[in-house]
């Protein structure tokens, strides 16, 4: 008995072993996991701190994507339209939008809004497309690129848009308001979620007097950055038109570009450097008005 007792004992003291040092370790362990998501807090925090006003804009959800603000009330595109963002425009044309998509979207609600509603196949228009698609079969951008190349090929998604009408620009614009607004009420669930939104957003061509002051006042904050070299060449880098998509401040190119009143150069005051006026190429960029209410 007294054996037994003493295994017993034992076999006790084991089983409150067993069980302590678990306890112990989960103890330890869920320490040891605070102070790992503390430290990553902090590091977050000071990462966050030592991010550039221009990083911040760039990943802020109340900052329009892709622009750069102006003032309270007025952003602008940070870089023209590129051919990756055009060529998403194109496929929604040909699938998801159109004029009488346009107008039913005026009366979707702010926030719950079903993805599956606003990308509803076969809600595209044919004519529209046809009129929105840009290239010439017989158009080049140099002696070595073609115009369908360029604006298909990969290589090219990040360089602006090129050969674009006035017209098929303010579509553009018109198509980017729709979206950006019909995103917003997917990403948000409830009133209170929408609300880190801009209450409404709106694209449209600048003009070219509000583009001279609008490029006043970003370089009176040193937020303008010029890029005065080859745009089309194979030489010209995919990762640089990335890199400069992503620099977080407005980038003025040698490329013409479509205002609601003419085409204009935006290098205001600047020589050219790399191209001359007769090798310049049109693109365009959008303003957006944001409503706050």
């Amino acid at each position: 008995m007294g054996l037994r007792s003493v295994d017993c004992t034992i076999f006790d003291q084991n089983l409150l072993t067993n069980r302590s040092i678990p306890s112990f370790m989960k103890y330890f362990q869920s320490r040891y996991l605070l102070l790992i998501i503390f430290t990553l807090l902090l590091i977050s925090c000071n990462s966050k701190k030592n991010l550039t006003p221009e990083a911040l804009e760039v990943n802020a959800i109340d900052v329009p994507p892709g622009t750069i603000k102006v003032n309270d009330t007025l952003y602008v595109d940070r870089v023209p339209v590129t051919n990756l963002m055009y060529n998403e425009f194109l496929d929604n044309l040909e699938n998801y939008w159109s004029m009488k998509k346009h107008e039913r979207m005026q009366f979707y609600p702010r926030y719950d809004l079903s993805q599956d509603t606003v990308f509803q196949p076969w809600t595209g228009n044919t004519r529209l497309y046809m009129e929105a698609t840009y290239e010439d079969p017989k158009a080049t951008v140099n002696k070595q690129l073609k115009l369908g190349e360029y604006s298909k090929n990969p290589r090219y998604s990040y360089h602006p848009v090129i050969n674009i009408s006035k017209f098929q620009a303010e579509l553009f614009c018109l198509w980017r308001s729709d979206l950006s607004n019909a995103v917003y009420a997917i990403r948000s669930k409830s009133e209170n979620k929408r609300a880190r939104f801009p209450f409404k957003v709106n694209y449209r061509l600048p003009t070219q007097e509000e583009m001279l002051s609008v490029e006043n006042e970003l370089k009176g904050r040193e937020r303008v950055r010029y890029y005065q070299d080859d745009i089309y060449s194979a030489m010209a880098s995919t990762l640089t038109f990335k890199e400069l998509q992503e620099n977080g401040n407005m980038i003025i190119l040698e490329l013409k570009e479509i205002a609601q009143n003419g085409t204009y150069l935006p290098l205001f005051n600047v020589p050219l450097q790399f191209y001359d006026e007769a090798q310049l190429k049109t693109g365009f960029r959008c303003v957006c008005e944001v409503d706050k209410k």
